[in-house]
């Protein structure tokens, strides 16, 4: 996870590639034009650098014996090949003085710029080594400071939650947050237990680890987990999957908005910030694009099959996705169900009393068994009958990949197929 997260991040990131010369005259030149000394810390310490930090362009080196020792690693130069080899915690870094090229772990990745020699010494990308490490890295411009961490304080759904160090195995148990860390970038080692496709695909691979049931334990032990992410549902198994050695970070998103907070999350523990935002962009540009029905369909959307089933309210994905599409919930004021409270129990009495003009389905079988079911169903029962998105037909089975559990970075596609419903009806 932590090798594919660094690649964008170093595209993107103001602190990570170092100048692209290796003449010490220019290096010089540039560098004096910095406006002040940075700084640089780590858990709130100064750190002892050898030399005084460079910005060049807009980017901070530092001399690499001295952050690699700081960060307790081990250092050591090829002054024949001009590579730097860092070592620190099973992690090791190789850099090249004039070349592009940086390899973490093995893995190859592409620099803005190359590292440069200057005054007897090697400067090297703060950001590249210190996340290479494992630390977390924040710019602080106002006071010049680079500040490194070795834990991080983030904000769920549920609250505070402390990361005790940079996680590179990550277990997901909802489909919508293994797309959204892949969609950053990273990886995961596990992953929720699949009912239909797996997205994205690379991630069908990944071994299933069960769900926001369930999990499964002895194939949730094999895989070293140093971070869980999983449903607030699932807190009274903490104790069991801490004794595993990972972390539990418990977090969950039911509408559009608590959707891009994930993302958002998820960005900061894997570095990813800019991506993130630029994630969220994309789904809002979606979004704001649609064409609103003047007049708002009443709609009802049941959830379940056609002999079991209940009722989305507006704090529930579908109910929200509904709205952001131009419809209305007739289910708004319907009572919330204790187990399910996103979702409301059947009342055939409240829904015709509320008379829909369209009806939406989502369920995990054959789109067109289901219709065909609820049809013969609605055609015995005078009571259905009588409703006027019966009476025009008016009654869809929503798509079971975008609808069946939440579709997190797809949710602009699943308001766009409600939409598309919205405007046929008459």
């Amino acid at each position: 996870m932590f090798r594919k997260a660094l690649t964008g991040l170093l595209a993107a990131s103001v602190l990570l590639a170092p100048v692209t010369t290796t003449g010490k005259g220019n290096f010089a030149s540039a560098a004096s034009a910095a406006s002040a000394a940075i700084k640089v810390t780590l858990d709130g310490k100064a750190v002892s650098l050898d030399a005084v930090p460079q910005v060049v362009n807009g980017r901070t080196l530092v001399p690499y014996s001295s952050i690699v020792n700081a960060l307790g690693g081990k250092a050591s130069w090829d002054s024949k090949s001009k590579t730097i080899s860092a070592n620190q915690g099973g992690n090791n870094v190789k850099l090249t003085v004039g070349s592009s090229s940086a390899y973490i772990n093995g893995v190859r990745t592409t620099l803005d710029a190359a590292p440069v020699f200057v005054n007897g010494k090697t400067f090297v990308p703060l950001r590249l080594i210190s996340e290479a490490f494992g630390k977390w890295v924040t710019y602080h411009k106002n006071i010049s400071t680079v500040a490194l961490s070795s834990k991080l304080t983030v904000q769920t759904s549920t609250g505070s939650f402390t990361l005790n160090k940079k996680p590179r195995r990550i277990v997901t148990l909802a489909s919508s947050d293994t797309e959204i860390i892949y969609s950053l970038g990273g990886s995961v080692v596990g992953r929720p237990t699949a009912i239909g496709a797996v997205y994205p695909a690379e991630a069908a691979a990944v071994p299933e680890v069960g769900s926001s049931h369930g999990i499964l334990f002895e194939k949730l032990a094999t895989l070293k987990p140093d971070l869980v992410i999983a449903s607030p549902s699932l807190k009274t198994q903490q104790a069991t999957i801490e004794k595993l050695g990972a972390q539990v970070m418990f977090n969950s998103h039911n509408t559009y908005d608590e959707i891009q907070a994930s993302v958002r999350l998820y960005g900061r523990i894997l570095s990813q910030e800019t991506k993130a935002e630029q994630l969220i962009k994309g789904m809002d540009k979606k979004v704001d694009s649609l064409t609103k029905p003047k007049v708002k369909p009443k709609t009802l959307i049941v959830y379940g099959s056609a002999s079991s089933f209940v009722i989305a309210l507006p704090t529930s994905y579908p109910g929200n996705f509904l709205e952001l599409s131009g419809g209305k919930n007739v289910a708004s004021d319907f009572p919330k169900m204790d187990t399910m409270p996103q979702y409301a129990e059947l009342s055939l009495e409240r829904i015709i009393a509320s008379n829909p003009d369209l009806i939406l389905f989502i369920t995990h079988g054959d789109a067109a068994e289901v219709k065909a079911s609820f049809k013969k169903q609605f055609e015995t029962n005078a009571a259905w009958k009588s409703l006027s998105a019966v009476k025009n037909d008016q009654f869809e089975v929503l798509p079971s990949d975008l609808f069946a559990a939440n579709p997190g970075l797809r949710a602009p596609q699943a308001i766009e197929t409600i939409n598309k419903l919205l405007l046929q009806v008459k």
